[in-house]
């Protein structure tokens, strides 16, 4: 099968951004079924890094992808020292995903990038003139050119993220910049998108100071989004509910260690009975 080559798309409002120089930055890029743009986000990830980063790592985690991901990550990781490929023998969604990216992270600062080119990698200089007076920079998207029912999504997302657990972040489900070690101290249990309103809620609980920077959205050309499909939606809704009902009833629940072979971090009863119906219905349905 032959594979549309890919290009490297910009933003132009990210290109005049004088960065701030970071000691170390590891670039995770979670990818499903992204053979089309997957060379393109790293390679653009790659001369990127290079500039804002004195040393930088990019990790491709290939979640179970049933197309030539896996394959690419494989050939990227043996063409650059700076590049590794995980792989998960089968989709475990978007929030494990991220857990394997953080867990094998090894720089100080850590981001996250999506392989689906929908994001400039060279708006991170933004994030960078920000993360010295703050633990982690949000993105947030304008001009957005979704259709009526992602924009409803969103607001209620965002409105239910105000009123559940006080945070009024504009865009929590986009690329952020992390200083690593506040993510060593955050045991992290969403396998779903919910794992964006996790962290941040955690981040916040454990009095992190936050910092927003508006970034631009460029439509997607390549693959196909599955995070707006209905199921997915009640899914994450599902999701904030546990995390509400773990922070009103359990008061430790979110500072915990992360796991480790000395010590493994137990989930409440909420988190396990989540984590159960998460990983049926997923395969039931999608």
């Amino acid at each position: 099968m032959s594979i549309r080559r890919s290009v490297i798309r910009r933003d132009r409002r990210c290109t005049s951004e004088k960065p701030v120089v970071l000691d170390g930055l590891s670039i995770i890029i979670p990818a499903f079924n992204e053979e089309e743009s997957l060379q393109a986000v790293v390679k653009a990830s790659q001369d990127v890094a290079s500039e804002i980063s004195r040393q930088f790592e990019i990790i491709i985690v290939n979640d179970g992808s049933r197309d030539r991901t896996g394959e690419i990550a494989d050939r990227l990781a043996s063409q650059s020292k700076n590049v590794r490929a995980i792989h998960h023998p089968r989709n475990r969604g978007f929030g494990a995903a991220q857990k394997t990216g953080f867990d094998s992270a090894r720089q100080e600062f850590v981001t996250l990038v999506p392989a689906d080119q929908q994001f400039d990698v060279r708006c991170l200089k933004k994030f960078t003139t920000l993360i010295p007076e703050c633990d982690v920079v949000v993105g947030y998207r304008i001009n957005r050119k979704d259709k009526a029912h992602r924009k409803l999504n969103t607001k209620i997302f965002r409105m239910v993220m105000r009123l559940m657990f006080g945070i009024n972040l504009r865009d929590i489900n986009w690329v952020k910049l992390f200083r690593t070690k506040i993510l060593d101290r955050m045991e992290i249990t969403f396998d779903g998108i919910g794992v964006d309103a996790e962290i941040i809620v955690k981040a916040k609980r454990m009095g992190c100071r936050f910092r927003e920077v508006h970034v631009s959205y460029l439509p997607r050309t390549t693959g196909q989004s599955t995070g707006d499909r209905p199921l997915r939606v009640l899914m994450t809704l599902m999701e904030l509910f546990i995390l509400w009902a773990n922070i009103t009833f359990s008061s430790r629940w979110w500072l915990s260690a992360r796991k480790s072979d000395e010590r493994k971090a137990k989930r409440s009863p909420l988190s396990a009975m989540h984590h159960y119906w998460f990983m049926h219905l997923r395969d039931a349905f999608i």
